[in-house]
């Protein structure tokens, strides 16, 4: 039972990342409703995940009693029972609002049909806020009256403010003909299923990451081989506290110092374009290679990582002079937290790619094997940071759009990602895994994944995200 288990978790997974690497290439030659209406939201797609759902909750149970793994993957299945009870109960369309004072209570569907809201708003102030010198709107603020003749409220709306009356959610797209265009979204049920996941997922990692027992933690101290780890040369390097406290505060600043310059120059956080997240990922490398500290087993990598720094550092710096127009709904404090997350996340996948090239380029099993010990380090708080930003960008997209998941193309491929990089934690499950040389494929093979994810979507696939 538990081989047959394992056989079709694992298979269903497999199975989930091709056809979303097929819907998004089918996306681009046939159009968003094409994928959407042929795959997304298909009956057979959404059987696959429950089939996921069911079989791996159950795997788990058979092969694991430690109650963090078994609340991390439930969190999982959480999360897809909240996307399906919102794919059954929500309702999402459009509305525009006249600028006259006339109520409106109909809207359109997706469908292209109209249906009737129970209540109805009144558009009853606009204002269009503008930059420094500038004549591009970085905001909208319309004051709403929501009356369902039983109590009426008067709201304040604007970009990532939206607003809020009987479950209903309406988001400013933008302003046409001094007419409000907004976006409906009820779900009622759904979102708050879908978002307890995502704190328990949060929870979990907590646990994971702290807990020594846990396959983190055990592979840290396996690294470190207890208070000293031998280096290549056959010394001891002593892992003290100043020392450890120096290579952060390093590795810190490496960070702080040109994203504090480039927010002081901009005005806000430095993630907006290409160059600047460009920018942003070559000061996290270079905080990499300074928090391995003076280890000699990985001299190679370091230097490795500190010309790849300035590489990024120089292709950034033309796209970061002059002024450029920044799109109004990346306003808002989430896109710093959102992005630095996932630039993070980026950053230690590349670290996990180049110290596979560097190990598999050696001769040395003993420093392949070391090696791989260090990628396990860093692609465990990889994952984890990939999954919270994906999550952080989920609310952020519910506070904007009204929906916390669109099957954008970035969205799909950083999902592809993630399943990807999850499946290096399996090696009980999968044994090869925990062999060296094809941990190491594996860790080029995700950042593949990564490349595309963040270079091939934004110039192939386009989408919501091809701005960054």
């Amino acid at each position: 039972m538990k081989r047959v288990l394992k056989t079709i978790s694992f298979g269903s997974i497999g199975a989930i990342v091709l056809v979303l690497i097929a819907a998004t290439l089918l996306e681009r030659l046939h159009g968003p409703s094409f994928a959407t209406g042929n795959i997304y939201h298909s009956g057979w797609f959404i059987a696959l995940w429950a089939l996921l759902a069911v079989t791996g909750i159950m795997y788990i149970l058979y092969t694991s009693r430690r109650a963090t793994l078994v609340m991390l993957h439930a969190s999982f299945v959480v999360i897809l029972l909240g996307a399906l009870v919102s794919f059954l109960t929500s309702k999402h369309g459009s509305i525009a609002i006249a600028n006259e004072g006339v109520p409106a209570s109909m809207f359109t569907t997706r469908d292209g049909a109209l249906e009737k809201l129970p209540f109805r708003i009144q558009l009853t102030a606009l204002e269009t806020q503008y930059g420094n010198d500038s004549e591009i709107p970085v905001d909208y603020v319309a004051t709403i009256i929501a009356d369902d003749r039983k109590e009426q409220t008067v709201h304040t709306v604007s970009l990532n403010n939206p607003m809020k009356f009987k479950d209903y959610r309406f988001c400013i797209n933008g302003v046409t003909d001094g007419n409000l265009s907004m976006t409906v979204s009820y779900d009622r049920y759904g979102r708050p299923i879908s978002f307890s996941g995502y704190l328990m997922v949060f929870v979990s990692f907590l646990m994971l990451f702290f807990d020594r027992k846990s396959g983190f933690g055990s592979t840290l101290q396996l690294l470190r081989g207890g208070r000293e780890a031998k280096s290549a040369i056959g010394g001891k390097e002593r892992l003290g506290s100043r020392n450890i406290a120096a290579r952060t505060i390093g590795a810190l600043l490496c960070v702080i110092i040109p994203t504090g310059l480039l927010w002081y120059r901009r005005g806000m956080f430095p993630a907006t374009n290409g160059a600047e997240a460009l920018m942003l990922l070559a000061a996290v490398i270079a905080a990499i290679a300074i928090a391995l500290g003076n280890n000699n087993r990985f001299k190679s990598l370091k230097r490795t990582l500190a010309v790849a720094a300035c590489i990024s550092a120089a292709i950034a710096l033309p796209g970061l002079e002059g002024e450029y127009d920044v799109q109004p709904i990346l306003r808002t404090p989430l896109l710093g937290v959102h992005v630095t997350t996932i630039i993070i996340a980026y950053a230690l996948l590349a670290c996990t790619a180049v110290n596979a090239t560097i190990a598999l380029c050696t001769k040395d099993a003993g420093r392949r094997a070391q090696q791989a010990l260090l990628g396990r380090v860093l692609l465990y708080p990889a994952t984890m940071l990939l999954a919270t930003g994906i999550f952080i960008g989920a609310v952020w997209a519910d506070i904007s759009w009204g929906r916390y998941w669109g099957w954008d193309p970035k969205e799909v491929w950083a999902l592809v990602t993630l399943l990807v990089c999850s499946a290096a934690f399996h090696t009980r499950s999968l044994r090869f895994m925990a062999k060296p040389v094809a941990f190491h494929l594996f860790c080029i093979v995700a950042f593949a994944a990564v490349l595309f994810t963040y270079f091939g979507v934004n110039y192939l696939l386009g989408g919501l995200h091809s701005y960054i």
